[in-house]
């Protein structure tokens, strides 16, 4: 389990993680860079949960539409690579 304390210091914050000694002791001995291996799974987490967040309001937003009558995207797909102009 993980315990995180957030501490301001200007633009920069301190997250101080809580481990086993085991943990950090194994972390230690293979060069890990704790703080860079943090700092970098956060960043990660935040960007997978800003897709996951943008993906589901776009899905309802798709869900929202009406559906397209039948060969309207193959129309529109022609008209694009033929250069003419979509009218709606």
């Amino acid at each position: 389990m993980y315990h995180f304390l957030v501490l301001l210091l200007g633009r920069i914050v301190t997250v101080s993680a809580k481990v086993g000694e085991e943990v950090k002791k194994k972390a230690e001995e293979l060069g890990i860079n704790i703080s860079a291996l943090v700092r970098r799974a956060l960043e990660d987490e935040i960007r997978r949960r800003e897709l996951q967040g943008a993906l589901r309001r776009l899905r309802d937003e798709v869900e929202g539409c009406p559906e397209l009558p039948e060969g309207t995207v193959v129309e529109v797909i022609r008209r694009v690579r033929g250069g003419r102009a979509l009218v709606c």
